[in-house]
């Protein structure tokens, strides 16, 4: 990994200049660039936070995610990290002395870290905290860096950001001859005329419009020639030549059109191979000849929202929890509820009679190509949800169709994320960006009252609730939670409004605004979904990384973790509590 001895390395500097959610690869891009490089180094798709060993490359112990050394530094940075989540002491904290002196000397050796690597494998195999330090460090050394790099160069493939991270990891984000900063200079001074492409990205070089395959296939060139004759004497044993199957592999991508990446792509394995990799985290030991997937698509989004990563999965899941009584995404479901919607199914409970089932069919024929096994049913969606109907005359068979795509189809599943998000997760994410908020438990819960109430602007909707949140506020308000908010020219902490923010939708549960809202007493029925969150807020739980302790529906506190479920609800699905929302059309 990158040799970041010799000078004073200030990780909270580092942190503050690359935010991971903001980074150009997100979502199930991001999972598939770091599975592809996982293969580069481990000849499979798992994370490896387990991973310790001696490999006598002159850089001491090489372990975890991104191969951090105890010779280089970063591995020290993992260290350092972890004490912060942990809060001191720790299993590793009897190496710090050691760990502190190799990494600002660049000492390769194993001295006095005896049982360093049985800890490692221990810590990596089953501790949340430990993992989160190794992602942390892992993005703010390499991906951040690299996607910053892709942001000055305009870059907006999936393969040329993922070729990014993938040199970054083995070269270091330096401009050091053989950095990526290096042989971006490089690739750049090659660029003399304009030159079209079929990428649809353009980019502006030294004056001059490239496409940007052109210019990806001009920097593979040069990082195949650093690997072939790196120009740095540290990079010189001939380790680095050996790896020039890295090149071959996204040369075949790019051979293959595989600019964009959806929930897959073709590359070439270390065997010279052709192989898929899928949106899917395996969390094996490295030993593992298998691997065992964890599908975060659901968990990560593919949006600039404020939550992201773990933060989203879990207000996700938590939403979830109150909707199907489990953290489950449930693309299969789908039934009738006899509550005015017509059919109510997947992730959201889109319904036929709203339009927004149309809107995840129409994302899905964007995905397929057009005709497809929900084609069938246009005609008749199309109309009711213009209308609003809630009628099923004309849907024979729609649930067993969805049904069959929900547990099978994994673009049917990505077009419901992207609905999902678009009409629920961004709005309630402006929003909560509008009023300044910072913690993971505020914009949760603007979520989970978008998927309830709406996210409009309706006497029951999410922007009404604020508003009436807002207007209680006429006083400077302090707090604990670390973030102020400004309303009305007064400085209130973020916790303090969201307390009033919960009393106001608890209000507007018991006593709804929109006649379509007052049937059945549903609404009232799920003031759980407010105490839930007061529990969390009176367990200071303001901000989150891997878990969250909340109350279910039943009042009983439980953990939720950070983590994708494809299991059934063993529970009957009690009818959606969602507010009466109008008939739309949206461009997706």
């Amino acid at each position: 990994m990158n040799f970041i001895f010799g000078f004073t390395f200030n990780f909270s500097a580092v942190a503050l200049l690359f935010v991971g959610c903001g980074a150009v690869l997100q979502g199930c891009d991001k999972t598939i660039a770091l599975e592809i490089t996982n293969i580069y180094e481990n000849g499979d798709t798992a994370l490896h936070y387990d991973y310790c060993e001696d490999i006598n490359d002159g850089r001491g112990f090489t372990s975890g995610i991104a191969g951090f050394c105890t010779g280089t530094g970063d591995a020290w940075l993992v260290i350092q990290e972890y004490h912060k989540l942990s809060g001191g002491k720790d299993q590793m904290s009897t190496f710090d002395p050691v760990l502190a002196e190799y990494a600002k000397t660049g000492n390769n050796a194993t001295t006095g870290l005896s049982g360093y690597c049985t800890v490692w494998n221990k810590l990596g195999s089953s501790d949340s905290k430990f993992k989160q330090a190794q992602d942390t460090i892992r993005d703010s050394l390499y991906m951040d860096p690299a996607m910053d790099y892709a942001k000055q160069l305009g870059l907006k493939t999936s393969i040329a950001q993922g070729q990014l991270y993938d040199a970054g990891i083995q070269h270091g984000a330096s401009d050091g001859p053989d950095g990526l900063g290096g042989m971006i200079a490089k690739t750049n001074a090659l660029v003399t005329a304009d030159e079209a492409g079929d990428s649809g990205s353009t980019l502006t070089v030294n004056g001059h419009k490239i496409d940007e395959i052109a210019w990806l296939n001009r920097f593979l060139g040069v990082r195949a020639d650093v690997l072939s004759n790196p120009r740095e004497p540290t990079n010189m044993s001939g380790a680095w030549a050996k790896t020039l199957y890295r090149i071959k592999s996204y040369q075949y991508a790019v051979g293959a059109k595989e600019y964009n990446w959806g929930d897959s792509v073709k590359v070439l394995d270390n065997d010279g191979k052709p192989i898929t990799v899928t949106c899917a985290i395996a969390l094996s030991s490295r030993q593992d000849s298998g691997v065992v997937g964890l599908n975060i698509a659901p968990m990560l989004g593919i949006s600039n929202a404020m939550l992201c990563g773990c933060p989203k999965a879990l207000a996700l899941q938590i939403t979830n929890v109150y909707e199907n009584g489990d953290t489950a995404f449930h693309y299969e479901y789908c039934e009738d509820l006899k509550d005015g919607r017509g059919f109510t199914a997947g992730i959201a409970g889109f319904c036929s009679g709203t339009g927004d089932a149309w809107d995840v069919v129409q994302a899905y024929h964007k995905l397929t190509g057009g005709k497809d096994d929900m084609s069938q049913f246009d005609k008749t969606m199309e109309k009711y949800a213009a209308s609003g109907s809630d009628s099923t005359a004309g849907l024979s068979n729609y649930c067993a169709v969805w049904k069959k795509l929900g547990n099978g189809d994994a673009k049917f599943r990505q077009a419901q994320d992207s609905i999902r998000d678009q009409l629920y997760f961004n709005k309630a994410m402006a929003q909560a960006k509008i009023l300044g908020l910072k913690t993971s438990i505020a914009q949760a819960q603007l979520y989970d009252t978008a998927i309830e109430h709406g996210a409009g602007d309706d006497a029951d909707g999410l922007i009404s609730l604020i508003k009436r949140t807002n207007a209680k506020v006429t006083a400077d308000v302090k707090g604990t939670s670390g973030s102020t908010i400004t309303v009305n020219g007064r400085k209130i902490d973020e916790i303090a409004w969201l307390k009033l923010f919960l009393e106001v939708r608890t209000d507007d549960l018991l006593h709804p605004r929109e006649k379509d809202n007052q049937g059945g007493n549903y609404w009232a029925q799920t003031t759980y979904r407010v105490k839930s969150f007061q529990y969390a807020i009176e367990k200071k739980q303001f901000n989150w990384a891997s878990s969250v302790k909340i109350l279910d529906n039943d009042g009983k506190p439980i953990t939720v973790k950070c983590r994708s479920s494809s299991a059934k609800s063993k529970r009957k699905r009690e009818p959606l509590a969602h507010a009466a929302r109008p008939p739309y059309k949206l461009e997706v």
